[in-house]
């Protein structure tokens, strides 16, 4: 028999908290050969699996469940995708370099998913299922930008950097997919899968895609030292509305 979810939850919890280690060790420690500390890289990596370990401790302290007609609502762990997989977007952003549009298009479409999966879940009937339909179809567009729109920008780069980028990227939609696969079984739709098998199911996916992300991230950090600092969304790039003045700004769906 499967063990109780809230033991799934501590698992959860002390895989991210050791998830959280590498990027605040690298932070602190590493050095590209220019002295750049890449704080803002190492800090959204933390930041993924940090905030994904507040969300377990939350539920294994059997906080943020709130009871809804269409059922339970695990708010704990909505919360935690609606912060950290646009952080995991925004890291991808940082390799690829995109224009501020495409990456602000490919973070309000994921936002999309994870508010009509939260609908779905708190409504029932032909609605719940609208509603997950919905997210659905966001989750495809998501998916182009990261199978078509992200790439354009990251052929600009190294070899190097391009490399990095293209495995967190393939890691990021296989196991994403996966996601609304396990929302359809478990007792949020058709019911096949126990809450226990749920949360273990979850669990899984999540310390794959966040702590896998980040494991391979850090081990790739040599490619940071090979990024343009004079593109896309560095530090000084961030504050302007043009990114390049001799490129018109890409919009999410430019060829």
């Amino acid at each position: 028999m499967l063990t109780d979810t809230t033991v799934w939850a501590w698992l959860g919890l002390l895989a991210m908290g050791a998830g959280t280690v590498p990027p605040l060790w690298n932070w602190a420690t590493r050095s590209s050969a220019s002295g750049e500390s890449h704080a803002r890289y190492y800090a959204t990596l933390a930041g993924v699996t940090g905030v994904a370990a507040l969300a377990y401790l939350a539920m294994a302290l059997g906080l943020g469940t709130v009871a809804t007609p269409g059922g339970d609502l695990p708010v704990a762990r909505y919360l935690d995708w609606l912060i950290t997989t646009p952080l995991l977007l925004l890291y991808l952003g940082l390799l690829a370099r995109p224009s501020r549009r495409v990456l602000a298009g490919l973070i309000a479409v994921d936002v999309v998913i994870i508010a009509g999966g939260i609908a779905a879940v708190v409504t029932a009937g032909t609605r719940s299922w609208a509603l997950f339909g919905v997210a659905a179809a966001a989750y495809v567009a998501l998916v182009y930008g990261l199978l078509v729109t992200l790439p354009r920008s990251a052929s600009a780069e190294r070899d190097r950097v391009r490399a990095v980028f293209g495995t967190l990227r393939n890691i990021t939609v296989v196991l994403w997919t996966l996601y609304p696969v396990v929302w359809v079984l478990a007792p949020t739709g058709l019911g096949l899968l126990t809450s226990s098998t749920e949360m273990l199911v979850f669990v899984y996916l999540d310390v794959v895609s966040k702590v896998g992300f980040v494991v391979v991230a850090v081990a790739g950090a040599d490619a940071l030292d090979g990024l343009d600092a004079g593109r896309g969304l560095d530090a000084d790039a961030l504050g302007n509305d043009a990114l390049d003045a001799d490129e018109p700004a890409a919009s999410f769906g430019d060829d």
